[in-house]
């Protein structure tokens, strides 16, 4: 047991360090060695605990979620109507994924989706993060989702059971919203923050903008 919790905590050092890195830098700029010059170890070392560099990465890039998840368990809680709690969800997505659009969409839709579920998992062993008080498996079941139409489409079917639009609407949502969060997030990768933040801002305007095509949401 004792060796098990040692080899966590080792495991815990190297994500945060890998995340220190990923604060300064883009993750392809990210190397093995300088990890594990930062960690006093030899490379081989890294590889006992971590499949890849890029499964590292991933764990690292799963810490840029901690505040987004428990802000989101937060609105989950809260007793909007539902529809108003799906914009705003939106919102604290957009608030954090236009901050570092590089990690956001790699996890979601690009190079690191595919490991995205299993890392999650293990990222909650070592680091657990508190999300809805109220509806926890609910919670985890939409954040364990990978792909975020289908996310999106499991959010909305709630909407759809309360009669606040109708399926097909919630599958065209589920389709189209995410696909202006994707566009956006893309068109603003590499731009300065200023840039971005106006990026997060247009965002947020589209997506509501589109809701109200069938609901009219109140101020």
């Amino acid at each position: 047991m004792a060796v098990y919790e040692k080899g966590n905590e080792t495991k815990r050092r190297l994500i945060l360090s890998t995340y220190e890195k990923l604060q300064e830098k883009d993750a392809s700029q990210v190397t093995v060695r300088e990890i594990a010059e930062s960690n006093h170890c030899s490379p081989a070392a890294l590889y006992r605990h971590f499949e890849s560099l890029e499964y590292l990465i991933i764990l690292a890039s799963i810490r840029f979620f901690d505040d987004y998840m428990v802000e989101y368990g937060k609105v989950m809680d809260s007793d909007e109507n539902l529809l108003k709690m799906y914009l705003e969800g939106w919102k604290v997505f957009n608030h954090y994924a236009f901050e570092r659009p590089d990690l956001y969409y790699r996890l979601l839709w690009g190079q690191y989706n595919a490991s995205f579920s299993d890392a999650l998992d293990e990222y909650f062993e070592l680091f657990p993060v508190a999300g809805s008080e109220k509806n926890p498996a609910y919670f985890y079941t939409l954040l364990f989702t990978s792909d975020i139409k289908d996310r999106d489409l499991l959010i909305l079917k709630r909407a759809v059971n309360y009669n606040l639009l109708s399926y097909e609407d919630a599958v065209y949502f589920s389709r189209s919203n995410t696909l202006i969060v994707k566009g956006l997030l893309e068109e603003y990768m590499r731009k300065d923050p200023e840039s971005r933040k106006k990026g997060e801002q247009e965002c947020n305007q589209l997506l509501r903008q589109n809701l109200e095509r069938v609901y009219i949401l109140e101020e």
